[in-house]
């Protein structure tokens, strides 16, 4: 069987544990909103910048520059590509106002945080994740621009270049890890240990953290809920075949490809949930909850199955 196949779906079924225990710990009250709140902030503002910053400590290259220059580009085509297929979907499904926002932020965005970066370090190590921070720089970039708009018609929320980074810890360690990168610097061995286990924490942080979201809602009322299978469809399937079959003429780097691939077969983003609770109505929370909780559960069975033609 291939071996990039048993790996992904090892490394899904321990990551699925990890999901599970958030949900049970969720569901008997051992962790509450106020607890995931906590535990989002360490996990948004430690444990994944640490993790993007450790994947840039690498011996400087002039390939790998121009492979980190590529990933961001190609990423962020990809993304915006992903919004347009949104529309469309939305439209052949006549969706409602509040699934049209939902399904086109879920199209545009993968869950390449939460879920992306421990995938991709369980199957490819620091290595892939070196991709990984440069896709979660066009990420970043593009969902607080353009992706936040999607939700935030009315314009309340004004974004300044100093603000994206403000809110974006993993954008700055994407910034500051590339200099070392570039330069060669390294941070003192016990201060870079330390750090290297902060970035240890963000796989099962993040899979517990997605388990609590799913067990807010009532799952009975979000698997009958058939009109999340199209986008979601177009989101694990049609979009990374759709790159792959593009790509790969282009991109001789095997690892390279495939945490590309990887990263674009990932769910909707979890901001796809959170942005509608932010800017939107009750509706907008509700759709959008749905197609991400969906998504994920779904991705265990996709993700493997993709890694096939890898």
């Amino acid at each position: 069987m291939n071996g990039l196949f048993i790996a992904f779906s090892n490394s899904l079924t321990a990551l699925a544990l990890c999901i599970a225990i958030g949900f049970f710990c969720r569901r008997r009250q051992i962790i509450n909103d106020a607890h995931t709140e906590g535990l989002t902030k360490i996990l948004v503002k430690a444990a994944m910048p640490s993790a993007v910053f450790m994947s840039l400590m690498r011996p400087f290259s002039t390939a790998l520059l121009l492979e980190s220059m590529a990933t961001f580009f190609i990423t962020g085509a990809i993304f915006l590509i992903g919004g347009v297929l949104g529309i469309g979907v939305a439209r052949m499904m006549k969706a409602s106002i509040e699934e049209r926002k939902s399904w086109r932020f879920g199209l545009m965005f993968g869950n390449i945080g939460f879920m992306g970066i421990p995938i991709v370090t369980a199957v490819f190590g620091y290595e892939g994740l070196f991709y990984v921070a440069m896709a979660l720089a066009s990420f970043n970039l593009i969902t607080f621009t353009i992706g936040i708009k999607i939700f935030d018609t009315e314009g309340v929320m004004k974004m300044h270049p100093l603000q994206v980074l403000k809110n974006n810890p993993a954008l700055v360690c994407t910034i500051i890890g590339f200099v070392f990168f570039l330069t060669g610097l390294r941070l003192p061995t016990p201060i870079e240990d330390g750090v290297s286990l902060i970035a240890g924490m963000n796989s099962p942080l993040s899979m517990i953290l997605i388990g609590a979201l799913m067990a807010k809602y009532p799952l009975k009322d979000t698997f009958t809920d058939i009109r999340v299978l199209p986008p979601n469809v177009v989101k694990l399937v049609l979009i990374p075949l759709a790159s792959l079959l593009v790509l790969r003429p282009f991109i001789q780097n095997p690892v390279m490809l495939g945490v590309i691939i990887t990263l674009m077969a990932m769910p909707p983003a979890a901001n796809t949930a959170i942005f509608a609770e932010e800017f939107g109505s009750g509706g907008d929370s509700m759709s959008a909850t749905r197609l991400v909780i969906v998504g994920t559960l779904l991705c265990v069975i996709t993700v493997p199955l993709i890694s096939l033609l890898l």
